[in-house]
């Protein structure tokens, strides 16, 4: 019984830190290829319901930017997310989350 007890721990660990967003200055070193000017990675965080997919948040000359990115940040999106289900563009909602 404790070992399995043990097994789970270890599996939610495993699982846990799968899911971290890749840091900010992975980001900021994969986003700098596409953008050449001076930016601030405001925010990374996991989009919900898409394992691997993160949502990325960026302030270029005081406006915020919306984009997503894999783990590794081989991959850059760009353009609107919409939910199928609540037909909401929640890259629109995200971006006036930062908005002043």
């Amino acid at each position: 019984m404790f070992k399995r007890f043990i097994v789970l721990c270890l599996a939610v660990l495993v699982l846990s830190a799968c899911s971290k967003p890749p840091a900010k200055e992975l980001v900021q070193t994969a986003v700098k290829k596409f953008i050449p000017m001076d930016f601030e990675v405001l925010q990374v965080s996991e989009v919900k319901g898409i394992a691997g997919l993160y949502e990325a948040a960026i302030n270029v000359g005081g406006h915020p930017v919306i984009f997503y990115v894999d783990k590794k940040c081989d991959y850059i999106f760009t353009g609107s997310m919409m939910s199928t289900q609540t037909k909401a563009n929640l890259t629109n909602e995200a971006q006036k989350k930062f908005q002043k």
